[in-house]
């Protein structure tokens, strides 16, 4: 019985947005489906699935919970349920609305713009049906759509904010992205509009503000929330100096180890599903590079080593990073005594892991006139 007065608690705060006119459901899981499929329209899967899983409790027959967790798992034939899920749901007692949206879901993807538009003649004032004919492909749809349902318009006008700011609604304006955005954000309470507020701050090169708005979409559930790969890559982004000087540090450090044949200092870069695959500055071949390259005898001792112009570049979601540099220095042969100068240019790859940063290769050869390592 708790549980119930808890979702008849529910049912009276959720929002009036009515996205089916008439379902097979008793009205208070009515009520709770028309917000699962906000949630949906807004891109957040999970809150959805909650939504229509709450709505079940109250009303194990509710067709439109049933084609909300439908709709929201996967097509793919070799592991998705979405076929199967469809084909267990009992079709003769579901609303002439839930009807039409079953056959959309059935429907090939091929067969599926047809099908919204004849489903669309049928049902001119279903909001969930005529949200069927608009498509990321023509971002016009979204906005014609919330002309003529702004009941429901939240998602719309946070995908019409991508079409101003991409130029995909006239020559591209930010402002006009950020206040399509910001009436999304008014008309409903959910985290998908602030990672897209911020998406549109970072295509503009503005982290610091990227990160606030994505930490404001982390705290509507922070545990193994989706947005927390792009707060991650918005902090680097923010702190990109920092972890240039750090892993310009690692560099140094796993490079003073390797000199010193101390193999303790080097692992702590190591990743243990990870090799590290180095090219030597005297061009044989590419190897892994690992304890046992420490137990080797190269026949020199070093005399000098120093590391110039290092620099860091990183791949998009910067948690990859190549750090460019040459080295100078000077080693001698242990059994002639002779010195020979040492110049390279070269460059290293690290990963960053859920162990920090770690290097997964390198590779040297030598500078113009200059000499590596010996055979």
């Amino acid at each position: 019985m708790k549980k119930i007065f808890l979702l008849l608690v529910l049912t009276s705060s959720i929002s009036n947005a009515q996205w089916v006119q008439k379902t097979s459901c008793k009205k208070d899981s009515e009520k709770i489906v028309n917000e699962a499929i906000e949630s949906m329209a807004n891109l957040e899967y999970l809150t959805a699935r909650g939504m229509a899983k709450s709505a079940l409790l109250l009303d194990p027959n509710c067709g439109c919970a049933q084609l909300v967790l439908a709709a929201i798992s996967s097509p793919n034939p070799n592991w998705g349920s979405q076929k199967s899920k469809l084909e267990a749901i009992d079709v003769s007692k579901l609303s002439a609305e839930e009807k039409t949206w079953h056959g959309y879901l059935m429907a090939s993807r091929a067969d599926r713009p047809a099908f919204a538009k004849s489903a669309a003649a049928k049902h001119p004032q279903s909001p969930l049906i005529n949200y069927f004919s608009t498509t990321p492909t023509d971002i016009k749809t979204y906005k014609t759509f919330a002309d003529n349902f702004p009941e429901q318009a939240a998602s719309s006008y946070n995908m019409v904010s991508y079409g101003y700011l991409r130029g995909e609604m006239g020559e591209p304006n930010q402002e006009m992205a950020m206040e399509y955005v910001k009436r999304a954000q008014q008309m409903y309470d959910g985290p998908n509009s602030y990672d897209s507020m911020a998406e549109h701050y970072a295509s503009l090169g503005d982290y610091e503000k990227a990160l606030e708005a994505e930490l404001k979409a982390i705290d509507y559930a922070q545990f193994a929330s989706p947005y927390a790969e792009f707060a991650g890559i918005y902090y680097a982004k923010v702190n990109q100096s920092d972890f240039s000087d750090q892993l310009i540090k690692n560099q140094k450090e796993l490079q003073d180890a390797i000199l010193k044949a101390d193999y303790e200092a080097y692992a702590k870069y190591e990743h243990p599903d990870m090799s590290h695959i180095t090219g030597d500055s005297n061009l044989t071949p590419f190897y892994q590079f690992d304890k046992t390259a420490f137990e080797d005898d190269q026949g020199i001792d070093w005399d000098s080593f120093e590391f110039e112009n290092m620099d860091v570049s990183y791949s998009p979601n910067m948690k990859t990073a190549v750090i460019t540099f040459n080295a100078t220095g000077s080693y001698i042969f242990k059994d002639t005594k002779k010195e020979v100068p040492y110049s390279t240019r070269g460059s290293s790859v690290w990963v960053n892991t859920n162990q920090g940063w770690k290097i997964m290769h390198s590779s040297w050869a030598p500078s113009q006139d200059g000499i590596g390592i010996p055979k």
